[in-house]
């Protein structure tokens, strides 16, 4: 099995979540110990629900379940994780007073589930848009996860609403053929080749009270989140530029400035900071289309002209060009040397 690219030693998830995600994949009927042994789980890691798990380590059994024989794993998987397993994080969504202070707290603590992706918040005119950028979201594995993460949002928020309502779905891939696991899950108006991946909910539920609050519980759990949060490594300069390139080659060409604007520092200031972190832009830029390159050369499915407009150029030729830099090779070449006869 081939590895994820773009792995870093800054990305990991609460082990609490991995046990989740295995208690549900058991109770579809998969042997749990396989699954560990598949992507080198041990015992050990998931000792303690607040330890952490590299995400490379998660994505390998994402990618295992990713070939369960079900229209979409996802939805699946997601339709059986219990939120209690998320440890902190899961029962101080559901003691907050309300939605919105329920929403607020996921974006404040949501490293302590996982740095797979971000969770984002946004008001458009009456919409709460809650949407979610993954890590790698070209990875077929990623697909399963988010919509495992989609489908638990649903399981957690429906029963602690008197007025759970969800306007749409969103999705960033093309719609399938059978929409039937979908309209059970979400119960409303589909969208797929969006954006981003994400629920739509009227704006007006940021206010409706939750039936579980309890506001002096709440308030031992954000402590204990905090703790666990100033436990947590910050993640380098380099490793958040890695998923910002890994988001902006899957529309064409990487915009220097516009990642900058999304960190917040100007050109030059990213240059310094990567820097001292003993590296720079081009070299990340490089390195990220490299390991995405032999991604989906070793996967053995996708032409070398289509993988060179995933990986942001313009001209197939200029792709070759840059793989036989970084490996003496051909594409083609590369590929045969990987696949067994």
């Amino acid at each position: 099995m081939a590895n994820s690219p773009l792995d870093s030693q800054h990305t990991s998830v609460s082990a609490s979540i991995t046990l989740a995600v295995l208690h549900a994949a058991s109770r579809m009927g998969l042997v749990r110990s396989q699954l560990m042994s598949e992507c080198g789980l041990s015992d050990n890691q998931l000792s303690d629900p607040d330890a952490r798990v590299p995400f490379s380590t998660q994505e390998r059994l994402w990618q295992a379940l990713s070939r369960m024989p079900h229209g979409e794993p996802g939805l699946a998987l997601g339709s059986n994780l219990a939120p209690g397993p998320f440890s902190v994080l899961g029962y101080l969504l559901q003691s907050s007073p309300t939605l919105g202070d329920a929403l607020a707290a996921g974006l404040r603590y949501q490293r302590l589930v996982g740095e797979g992706g971000e969770v984002q918040l946004r008001e458009q005119g009456d919409e709460l848009q809650l949407l979610y950028r993954p890590l790698h979201p070209d990875l077929p594995a990623t697909r399963t996860r988010v919509l495992a993460l989609m489908a638990c949002w649903v399981q957690m928020f429906q029963p602690l609403l008197n007025e759970w309502q969800l306007l749409r779905a969103q999705f960033v891939h093309a719609q399938p053929a059978d929409l039937q696991a979908y309209q059970a899950v979400f119960a409303c108006p589909l969208q797929f080749a969006a954006t981003d991946y994400g629920l739509v909910l009227p704006r007006y539920l940021a206010d409706a009270p939750l039936i579980q609050a309890n506001p002096p519980l709440q308030n031992l759990l954000r402590q204990h989140a905090e703790a666990l949060l100033a436990r947590l490594p910050s993640a380098g300069l380099s490793a958040r530029v890695v998923a910002l390139l890994g988001e902006q080659l899957a529309r064409g060409e990487p915009d220097r400035a516009e990642l900058a604007r999304h960190l917040h520092l100007s050109e030059r200031t990213l240059q310094r900071r990567l820097a001292d972190e003993g590296c720079n832009y081009q070299q990340l830029l490089n390195d990220t289309r490299r390991q995405l390159a032999e991604y989906h050369l070793n996967s053995g499915k996708l032409p070398a002209a289509e993988i060179a407009l995933l990986l942001g150029y313009s001209e197939p030729s200029v792709f070759f060009r840059a793989f036989r830099q970084w490996t003496g090779l051909t594409p083609g070449e590369y590929r045969s040397r990987q696949q067994p006869d």
